[in-house]
């Protein structure tokens, strides 16, 4: 099993349908970007989802602790989570087309971004703090998964 199964075995609450290859790439052409190969599996294998939280592992200096609410997806159950939503797309000035597209939610307000734009960084994972700052989290979305582990008891 890997580690994305593994984590929605896990921590999924629900999923979302599993898109065509033909909406995956309508949704690359409407929004002007082209997902990194792990990043469009994902889609095409999971899609996105909401989660029962589980901690975000902070990566590096003075990253943030965080949870994963949701990951969004093509034909989402609700707007909040549907991938490449308009207005989603005009929360960061200058990015048409996206050089970065938020894919996720955090329980604290921040969100998951998706580097989109051609070179090296495309397909890394970001957390970008609720009025703040972007930390980096991982490669790809298979490492992001991989961040994710059951809440701290308190």
């Amino acid at each position: 099993m890997n580690t994305i199964e593994f984590a929605y075995r896990r921590f999924s609450r629900k999923r979302f349908p599993l898109p065509s290859e033909a909406q995956v790439r309508a949704l690359e052409d409407r929004i002007k970007v082209d997902f990194a190969d792990d990043y469009r599996n994902f889609l095409l294998e999971f899609n996105g989802g909401y989660f029962i939280e589980p901690e975000i592992t902070p990566v590096g200096e003075g990253c943030p602790q965080d949870a994963l609410t949701f990951l969004s997806g093509l034909g989402a159950s609700h707007q909040e989570a549907e991938l490449g939503e308009p207005g989603t797309l005009v929360l960061f000035d200058d990015n048409d087309p996206p050089k970065i597209l938020p894919i996720g939610d955090t329980a604290m307000g921040g969100l998951i971004i998706l580097d989109t734009a051609p070179g090296e960084g495309r397909g890394m994972i970001y957390l970008k703090k609720a009025f703040g700052d972007f930390y980096y989290l991982a490669e790809g979305i298979e490492e992001f998964f991989s961040l994710l582990h059951e809440p701290t008891p308190v």
